[in-house]
């Protein structure tokens, strides 16, 4: 199931009724689904699910995994469901070169994998020159389509720094550098992120008329919500991989988790307490991370058995407990049965995928993860703006006028945002302060 059946086609409608994008702040209230925050949250969802497939595409074409061909496939998949979105801004054929050259650097990406793998250094650096080429050609298409909203050199820049952390990852997963592998992985995952900021600002500042500002403080919790949400799903397919593979570099996903989980407990806390945030992680890591390992484990025994309780614990046990808990934290503005079902459903496809990966279907496998991964966007959707809404006075833009003309074609809030992006800044307002997430590197 493609993802534009949980996102909403907002690029195009948004176009279509040209002159009716709404304001950040309508009736003085923070909204985290106005059209720009909408482009935003489309723009993250493809990018970070790129990022996020491209190294988990290659890791399994350096093991020889079975699931390498269906991975690869899914990554062509992604790309190709980027060209709607572009296309309904800058045209059919916008769209087309944009999928074009993106599609080269998806073959760039796989053929380094297997270069790697064979020890052929001529192949390695002819995929290097590849995925260059993409760099060079995206910075050029994205800096001519945005009419130099977004710079063609800031964009080459970010860019190249996007290759690097997909490139570094993966070297050093193939070194069995595995904890430095994961902090890569963590850190490019933040900084794809910039990438749907930077692209839906320079948009937003092309067509002011059909799209709001997208990078408020309401767009950037969601966009951070989404973020950790969406980082989870990923990590808990690639962890319950590797557990059911006997993966060397299993307890480092494991590790991963942990840090994910650290980034979610922050968040919570600095909005509802410490005490609060304590009760999450409980719920959390007993009822959820473990439970998941403890299904990865049976299923590599082919205890069916434990396989079905596990489930059962997690979209029943689970679904509920942490359900109960964000609705009452957010004052029922998450009605608790629909919550419970979106937790179930989340829970869902994450036992789908595996189970499907576990059983060979490696085709169908990548579908439910697809799909999956698409539903963390709904669930940052919902949690984001029921806590704006519950507090609307720590998400006001203190900036009226963000994003002034400058005279180089640009703006000067995008100017801000790209070198955000390329500096891998994440500092976002939550709650009464700014929280600073943190990267431990204890495993």
């Amino acid at each position: 199931m493609k993802w534009r059946k949980f996102l909403a086609p907002v690029v195009g409608a948004a176009l279509l009724a040209a002159g009716t994008g709404t304001t950040a702040f309508a009736h003085g209230t923070p909204k985290t689904d106005t059209t720009g925050v909408e482009l935003r949250a489309t723009l993250d969802s493809l990018l970070s699910e790129h990022y996020a497939l491209a190294v988990d595409s290659m890791m399994k074409v350096y093991d020889g995994d079975k699931g390498a061909e269906a991975a690869v496939a899914a990554l062509e998949a992604n790309a190709a469901d980027m060209e709607p979105v572009i296309a309904s801004v800058y045209g059919e054929e916008g769209g087309a070169a944009f999928e074009e050259i993106f599609t080269k650097h998806n073959t760039g990406t796989e053929e380094y994998a297997l270069a790697v793998k064979e020890g052929d250094k001529k192949m390695q650096q002819e995929a290097l020159e590849e995925i260059q080429s993409f760099v060079d050609d995206m910075g050029a298409f994205l800096g001519a389509a945005t009419e130099g909203h977004l710079l063609e050199e800031g964009a080459t820049q970010a860019l190249r720094q996007h290759e690097d952390f997909v490139q570094d990852t993966f070297d050093l997963y193939a070194a069995g550098k595995y904890e430095e592998a994961y902090t890569s992985y963590l850190e490019g995952f933040k900084q794809i992120f910039g990438a749907g900021s930077a692209i839906s600002g320079a948009i937003a500042t092309q067509f002011p008329d059909k799209f709001s500002d997208p990078n408020t403080p309401a767009g950037d919790f969601r966009s951070t919500v989404n973020r950790i949400a969406a980082e989870h799903f990923a990590l808990a397919q690639l962890s319950m991989a590797k557990g059911y593979n006997g993966a060397e570099d299993f307890d480092f996903a494991n590790w991963a988790q942990d840090q994910n989980t650290e980034e979610f407990r922050g968040a919570i806390a600095s909005i509802y307490g410490e005490e609060a945030g304590t009760q999450f992680v409980e719920v959390w890591d007993n009822q959820h991370i473990s439970v998941q390992s403890d299904l990865a484990g049976a299923a590599a025994s082919d205890d069916q058995s434990a396989v079905d309780e596990a489930a059962d614990a997690l979209t029943n046990e689970f679904a509920t407990e942490l359900g109960t808990f964000l609705s009452t934290a957010t004052e029922d503005r998450m009605p608790k049965e629909d919550t419970i079902a979106g937790i179930q459903a989340h829970e869902t496809s994450v036992i789908d995928t595996f189970n499907q990966y576990a059983a060979g279907d490696f085709e169908t496998s990548y579908e439910t993860y697809r799909t999956g991964y698409a539903l963390m966007f709904d669930i940052g959707a919902g949690l984001s703006s029921a806590i704006v809404d519950q507090f609307p006075d720590n998400f006001h833009n203190d900036a009226p006028e963000k994003m002034p003309k400058t005279g180089f074609g640009g703006t000067a809030g995008q100017s801000d945002t790209m070198v955000l992006w390329v500096t891998l800044s994440s500092l976002i307002l939550l709650g009464a302060g700014t929280l600073t997430y943190r990267q431990s590197k204890q495993q």
